[in-house]
């Protein structure tokens, strides 16, 4: 039998880490993401993982798991919780989030028309991910010590262009005005990048990163392969300098935000310039097509950046004595009325310290969003937030109030790739995702209100 470590009620919060690969090497696989790309692929450009943190912290832990997935989605949501319940881990104890790389095998039912989910790859990874925990509980608890770098990037563009004549197309047919999915430079997006290291404190030896980005992971070319996008080549960055540690990639709000390419301009004929102008008077504007090429630059571009980040003088470095988390979900009706998924939306959050904290929804949330809750939960003077999206039993995107009335593809155009048909209701929509953020923060409040009562009523006379 394993032998598995406890911790000493008394020492600060303990972390263990563990990461594997999950490529699928020995037959093709359908991979998630775009609907016109059916045909399974077997080329493998660069491996896809699962790293995963476990925290303790005097009774309470928490396990933050990051996957190369599009999306987790809600079969292996399930297996891997029931999975874990074996090991005593209780729901609300498992944080799984996706990258959203669009070059992963599927996994969720209810995006298949994005990609035939591989009944025996989700087996995998939930053999996997359970494999990982039996792995760290064999593994001697570190107390650590956290690093917290940031800095800001130039590399992604908002991604809905509001349209003012004119269009027809495959998706919408005719209409007077569009918001078209191409560059829109003005628009919001979020720049900063945030690394965590998760250092022993006895030697200051690595042992994990939490990083934070907010892009949408679609660019990589070509688009037939199996990888995990730019993630990847940050994974690969940070491990040269820190050795082969776990690396959970937190992606941001990034549901309208997608990578700021410069493609290169190719030589083309007079009839190819020509069907480019009609294509944009009769549909609008769109992205240029990017080359290899384009997307190698791009990337390495990214990753350097976040390997100068981490090589910085950190903002914040401390020895974290706390462990605090909270949850809470609603279901879509009351934001959304037709015919949705069989799916809540969630939120968790999970603080480490009082210096940062994890705020994660299941869906696709676009970046606007961030200053909406900013405002309803106001973020703790001296505490760092991530806002993160694609957690769990993801249902699809997330408009805000605003957008609902602009259409486009975030507010209808995914519907039926998702298994929803509907419309999202903007005079619902604000309060319910405040309301089931604010939810959230609640619950970590009477959490922490019960942990000190406990300790309180353990302390001697």
């Amino acid at each position: 039998m394993a032998r598995i470590y406890f911790k000493d009620p008394s020492a600060k919060l303990l972390v263990r880490t563990a990461s594997c690969d999950v490529t699928p090497r020995d037959r093709p696989v359908r991979l998630a993401g775009y609907a016109a790309r059916s045909t399974p692929v077997s080329t493998v450009l660069d491996p896809i993982e699962i790293s995963v943190v476990l925290l303790e912290e005097a009774g309470q832990r928490i396990l933050i798991f990051g996957f190369d997935l599009m999306v987790v989605g809600s079969e292996l949501e399930n297996l891997i919780i029931e999975r874990l319940q074996r090991f005593g881990f209780a729901a609300n104890e498992i944080v799984l989030l996706a990258s959203h790389t669009h070059y992963a095998p599927a996994t969720d039912q209810a995006c298949s028309q994005l990609g035939i989910p591989d009944v025996e790859f989700v087996d995998d990874l939930a053999d996997a991910a359970e494999g990982l925990v039996r792995q760290m509980q064999r593994a001697r608890p570190s107390e650590i010590r956290l690093d917290i770098f940031q800095g800001q990037l130039d590399h992604s563009v908002n991604r809905r262009r509001h349209w003012p004549f004119p269009t027809v197309g495959r998706t919408y047919g005719f209409r007077m005005k569009s918001v078209n999915l191409a560059p829109n430079p003005q628009g919001a997006k979020d720049e900063g990048s945030t690394v965590a290291l998760f250092r022993n404190v006895d030697d200051g030896k690595v042992l994990a990163a939490i990083w934070h980005y907010t892009c949408h992971p679609t660019a990589v070319i070509p688009d037939d392969v199996i990888s995990s996008d730019f993630p990847g080549a940050v994974r690969r960055a940070l491990r040269q300098r820190f050795g082969q540690i776990p690396c959970v990639f937190v992606q941001g709000f990034c549901g309208d935000v997608r990578p700021n390419m410069a493609v290169s301009m190719q030589a083309t004929g007079l009839a190819q310039r020509l069907r480019r102008m009609i294509r944009k008077v009769a549909s609008g504007p769109s992205f240029a097509s990017p080359s290899a090429s384009d997307w190698t630059r791009w990337s390495q571009s990214l990753a350097a950046r976040i390997y100068d980040i981490a090589q910085s003088s950190p903002v914040k470095s401390f020895s974290p004595a706390r462990l605090q988390s909270g949850s809470a979900s609603i279901p879509l009706g009351d934001f959304f009325k037709g015919s949705p998924p069989d799916k809540m939306l969630t939120a968790r959050i999970v603080r480490i310290g009082e210096e940062l904290e994890i705020v994660a929804l299941s869906a696709e949330v676009n970046v606007e969003w961030q200053p909406i809750l900013d405002e309803a939960v106001p973020v703790q003077a001296g505490l760092i937030r991530l806002y993160a999206g694609y957690l769990g039993a993801l249902y699809g995107y997330l408009p805000t109030a605003a957008q609902i009335p602009e259409g486009g593809y975030e507010v209808e155009g995914f519907q039926p790739l998702f298994g929803l048909s509907g419309r999202f209701d903007s005079g619902l929509i604000g309060a319910a995702i405040t309301g089931c953020v604010g939810s959230a923060f609640e619950d970590l409040e009477r959490a922490k209100t019960r942990a000190a009562d406990s300790a309180a009523s353990h302390a001697p006379s």
